[in-house]
């Protein structure tokens, strides 16, 4: 399927230009971004394509749709890498939206047409949200956060609003508490953070001190806070990759972490399953290291979903 979708655009181009740029137009760009078939849309949406040969810059459109006329509510452009771009900005407002995508000059000049547009829709309140990093954000190794393939939501049996973001330390989490995860009023609010905050030196009392600050503004709020245990890492495998892991025993601050979660009332041990007879993330599951890929994300879904049915059967 890959393989058929990718010849198309690339055959066109290549038959339109003889492998050269000149003053003609690009085919517009195939989306790959798959929000239009996600439960609810990521809070921060990453919009991917299949890039075209010979092209650098890409810019996306998110457009809300409106009664009279609608309304173009972002601009962006792929600052990340050839195939993507990620909206920084969180997706709060509630409405139908679409985006599209096409080719630019380094001025931003258009080069082709603009991509079939492609929609979403954003919806409030919600039962079941995840406040956390890049590991619920989505994505790994080479697919893009949007897609649903390396997203643990897809493989849960319970549909979970999407409000994490790449990046995150608890510190962080606990900074965007308000206006990321309030909008959505969520009942339950998965807590799945700490990883970033390990590998980057914190101790662990400080990561404890953060979630229970985000476990006091869930109760503040009517919500209930359920943790997730801090997932392991592979040092072998990240350093090389130039992935920062800073000096240290990270894996007796994890262990105090996990510890404290799991004398909570309510918490998912989607760590265990992951993690290797010695104390490492498994590594057939993980490309880098540091981020579980498709079979890992398959198992912390499937994990989250049977705990959401057997604790909180009465909300689903």
């Amino acid at each position: 399927m890959f393989k058929k979708i990718f010849t198309l655009p690339v055959l066109m181009c290549l038959f339109l230009f003889g492998g050269h740029v000149d003053a003609k137009k690009f085919p517009a760009p195939y989306p790959t971004g798959e929000q239009e078939l996600m439960d609810f849309a990521q809070l921060y949406p990453t919009y991917s394509w299949l890039p075209m040969p010979h092209t650098e810059f890409y810019q996306v459109q998110v457009v809300k749709v409106e009664d009279v006329r609608d309304k173009i509510v972002r601009e962006l452009y792929n600052d990340e890498a050839f195939d993507r771009a990620t909206d920084w900005t969180p997706m709060t407002e509630v409405g139908k939206y679409y985006w599209q995508v096409r080719v630019v000059d380094k001025k931003h000049k258009p080069l082709s047409d603009w991509s079939q547009k492609k929609f979403f829709e954003v919806t409030a309140p919600v039962t079941f949200a995840v406040l956390g990093d890049s590991i619920s954000h989505g994505g790994a190794s080479y697919v893009p956060a949007g897609q649903l393939s390396c997203q643990w939501q897809t493989y849960c049996s319970v549909p979970v609003k999407n409000l994490a973001r790449s990046g995150d330390t608890t510190q962080m989490m606990l900074d965007r508490f308000d206006n990321d995860i309030l909008p959505f009023k969520p009942q339950v609010l998965l807590i799945m953070g700490g990883v970033n905050d390990i590998r980057l030196g914190s101790k662990s009392d400080a990561v404890i001190k953060n979630l229970e600050a985000i476990r006091d503004k869930c109760l503040a709020n009517d919500i209930t806070p359920v943790f997730c245990t801090l997932t392991s890492m592979v040092p072998d495998i990240m350093k090389p990759l130039g992935i920062h892991l800073t000096d240290g025993d990270w894996r007796e601050e994890r262990e105090e972490i996990n510890g404290w979660i799991m004398r909570t009332p309510y918490f998912v041990d989607t760590a265990e399953p992951l993690t290797d007879a010695q104390g490492y993330l498994r590594a057939e599951l993980t490309p880098d290291g540091l981020h579980p890929a498709l079979r890992g994300k398959m198992i912390i879904g499937e994990t989250i979903g049977n705990y959401l049915r057997k604790n909180f059967a009465d909300k689903l």
